[in-house]
């Protein structure tokens, strides 16, 4: 498949979403010069070719019972890509991106406590063949989170 480029109308409806991903297409077109129809078509396409992905975040702090931990990995380079390929299965992962600098890979994890903080770096992350060390961080509160990007 080519390419594909976004175009300055593209840009705008991905910053609109960004501020609020339930905006009606309506709004959005109203704000942007633009049709609804038009917008729906834009909003689609970019789901279908994988550049907006429209999720709900619930904040572990207000819900309770979850602990977030961020976990730094420094793995073998002939390994890498098998273990971002496991890393990505488990289930109490909810991030996985790839490092430049002291570690290799970075990851979150939600877990309800650190008994079972424990018991996945003992027996879901330990077996994991490749990795070489593991630092593990408790994220006590976050303070900011919001996804967006400098190139829109």
């Amino acid at each position: 498949m080519a390419e594909y480029t976004l175009d300055d109308l593209d840009r705008a409806i991905l910053r609109e979403l960004e501020e609020d991903g339930r905006r009606a297409f309506r709004e959005i077109g109203r704000s942007l010069g633009a049709s609804e129809a038009t917008i729906r078509a834009r909003v689609k396409r970019l789901q279908d070719l994988k550049i907006l992905r429209i999720v709900a975040f619930v904040d572990p702090e207000q819900v309770g019972g979850t602990q977030l931990s961020l976990i730094h990995l420094s793995v073998e380079l002939a390994r890498h890509e098998k273990v971002v390929e496991e890393l990505v299965e488990l289930p109490e992962v909810t991030y996985v991106s790839t490092l430049l600098g002291r570690t290799d890979i970075c990851v979150e994890v939600s877990t309800t406590d650190n008994a079972e903080l424990w018991s996945f770096l003992r027996d879901k992350l330990g077996p994991i063949d490749g990795i070489k060390s593991v630092e593990t961080m408790s994220i006590l509160k976050v303070h900011k989170l919001r996804y967006t990007s400098p190139a829109i």
